[in-house]
């Protein structure tokens, strides 16, 4: 992800930094890999407050409930019996804020002591990006001001399957068994490289793989599909019409209870995959080409799957479809009819073209 007018700091760098006990005003944290943005904010805060300090010292602030007077009284705050006062702030969405509370907080954040206090801004359940490549308008604004106070603004983007092959097998081998590298592979790709999964389905597959080697038919048994990837082998069934795996697919989506109108969003998401991925072979351009320009870091596998299948699918299937499921989005937010019915009637559809 780009995000202009600002230093991306890398996470290897961060880590770095937080090592060497610099003094750092603030911090800017956001981005996809919520389990280690909340790990790195944990352990950080373990760092500057120890836990007898933390009642006097450590102040925590709702992004929902952010009182910006608040906040600027505790910026402004002498550390009692301890070395520093820290500042967590979760969940912030500048964009929600007036513009005269937005210049109040960039006021504050400026004038934050680097040798006696600490804000922390991480986003974990709110995406400052409003789903696009860079951090909104006033997120922006937010991120330069913590920079420009000689902060540190870094992104946790998911990593490549191959960066956590290694991760992976290290772990396995603390919980007493083995995992190939090819092996570690695919469960990080089934567990779309979110790490707090991994690390969930790690400790399932020692328990049951105790002392022994974990081998990819483990995972494939063991390891629950994620709803990415699920939806991928559902928009594949579809595009190639294999009737007879639709359904059960998508009545294993349902049993997730997930909501009709997520699930055509992430359905459609496949349908793109593929479609991009076919239109870059008949454009002669490569893997590589549609991961760059369509922002996939930690997600090349999927563009990997897209082009390997996608050979078997004609482009007028592909667009038929992705306009079958337009239409689809407009009926779920216009029509009374109930929403999973329209859902499975274009799906029947999608399943009918060509004959």
């Amino acid at each position: 992800m780009i995000t202009t007018a600002v230093k991306i700091t890398p996470e290897q760098e961060l880590y770095k930094l937080i090592r060497s006990g610099k003094n750092i005003p603030c911090f800017y944290f956001f981005g996809k890999d919520t389990a280690s943005l909340e790990g790195t904010v944990k352990k950080l805060t373990a760092k500057l407050v120890p836990n007898e300090a933390r009642d006097l010292n450590y102040h925590f602030f709702a992004g929902g409930e952010f009182d910006v007077s608040a906040f600027s009284d505790v910026c402004a705050s002498l550390p009692m019996f301890a070395e520093r006062v820290v500042a967590a702030v979760n969940d912030l969405n500048a964009e929600t804020l007036r513009a005269d509370d937005l210049k109040f907080l960039i006021s504050s954040v400026s004038g934050i002591d680097p040798e006696t206090t600490t804000v922390i801004f991480y986003a974990t359940a709110v995406d400052p990006c409003g789903g696009k490549k860079s951090l909104s308008p006033k997120n922006l604004k937010l991120a330069e001001a913590v920079e420009s106070a000689g902060g540190v603004v870094a992104e946790f983007s998911y990593k490549r399957p191959q960066e956590l092959a290694g991760y992976i097998r290290d772990r396995a081998a603390e919980g007493g068994s083995s995992i190939s590298q090819s092996a570690a592979i695919t469960l990080a790709e089934l567990c779309l490289c979110n790490l707090l999964t991994i690390n969930n389905e790690i400790d399932k597959l020692c328990a049951y793989r105790a002392g022994e080697e974990i081998k990819e038919d483990d995972i494939r048994e063991l390891v629950a599909g994620q709803l990415d990837t699920d939806a991928y082998k559902l928009a594949k069934a579809v595009a190639m019409r294999n009737k007879s795996a639709v359904f059960p697919i998508l009545e294993e989506l349902y049993s997730r209870r997930e909501d009709s109108i997520a699930l055509l969003s992430i359905i459609a998401g496949a349908f793109t995959d593929l479609y991009r991925a076919k239109l870059a072979i008949i454009s002669g351009r490569r893997e590589s080409d549609v991961a760059a320009d369509f922002s996939y870091r930690g997600r090349e596998f999927a563009v990997r799957n897209a082009f390997r299948d996608c050979s078997r699918i004609s482009i007028d299937t592909l667009r038929y479809c992705l306009g079958v499921l337009s239409d689809c989005d407009i009926d779920m937010k216009s029509k009374p009819t109930d929403n999973r019915i329209l859902l499975e009637t274009a799906i029947i559809k999608m399943l009918s073209f060509g004959g």
